[in-house]
């Protein structure tokens, strides 16, 4: 039989396990805060981009522009208006500055024929060709001083002495001389006279017009 000594012994034994098991209940919670794992920081988003940032570029050299080498402008062009041997004025510095010194009281039309027509009648003076066209004017005769290589600059129209019926054409013309020199500028008076039929003809200027 059990003496009342080992009971209570056994009674204290009991007593301790018991306020033990407790205490490690108690102590649990603590306990498993400490074997937690740590928590993760929360993953952070990039920043967003401030508006207007350029972009990035890419990897890589970034090439280059080509740009075109602007192309020369063109040369003006050397040429002049009429004869290539006329020196530096052009016919139709000629033609303005004829226009500049007559009276324009013959119309346009008009004008622009007897123009081509004193020209045919001073070439034919100069050159001896074509003399045939005005056998009242040359009288047959042929040009004692030929000049070759001619050409009509210039020329404008004009009444002679306010009459309707006769017009003082003003030529400016250029050629080779019989000597073999070239003149690019010689002025010349032609008078044209309308006769009865209408007809446009060349006539001898008074000797004070020569």
């Amino acid at each position: 039989m059990t003496s009342s000594a080992e009971r209570s012994g056994l009674i204290m034994l009991a007593m301790a396990a018991v306020l033990s098991i407790v205490g490690v209940v108690l102590l649990w919670p603590d306990m498993s805060a400490d074997r937690a794992p740590a928590a993760r920081p929360p993953a952070t988003s990039p920043a967003p981009s401030r508006t207007g940032d350029a972009p990035a570029s890419p990897a890589g050299p970034s090439p280059t522009p080509t740009t075109a080498a602007p192309s020369a402008p063109p040369s003006p062009s050397a040429s002049r208006e009429g004869d290539p041997l006329a020196g530096t004025v052009s016919d139709g510095a000629l033609q303005r500055s004829l226009q500049l010194t007559r009276q324009a009281n013959v119309p346009p039309t008009l004008e622009k024929r007897l123009v081509d027509l004193g020209g045919k009648v001073l070439l034919a003076d100069v050159t001896g060709k074509g003399r045939k066209a005005y056998p009242d004017y040359f009288k047959g005769e042929s040009a004692t001083d030929r000049w070759r290589d001619c050409r009509i600059r210039a020329g404008v129209a004009e009444r002679y002495d306010n009459r309707s019926d006769a017009v003082l054409v003003h030529l400016v013309w250029a050629g080779t001389s019989p000597e073999g020199e070239r003149d690019d500028r010689r002025p010349t008076a032609v008078l044209l006279v309308r006769d009865v039929n209408g007809e446009w003809a060349p006539q001898p200027l008074p000797v004070e017009e020569n």
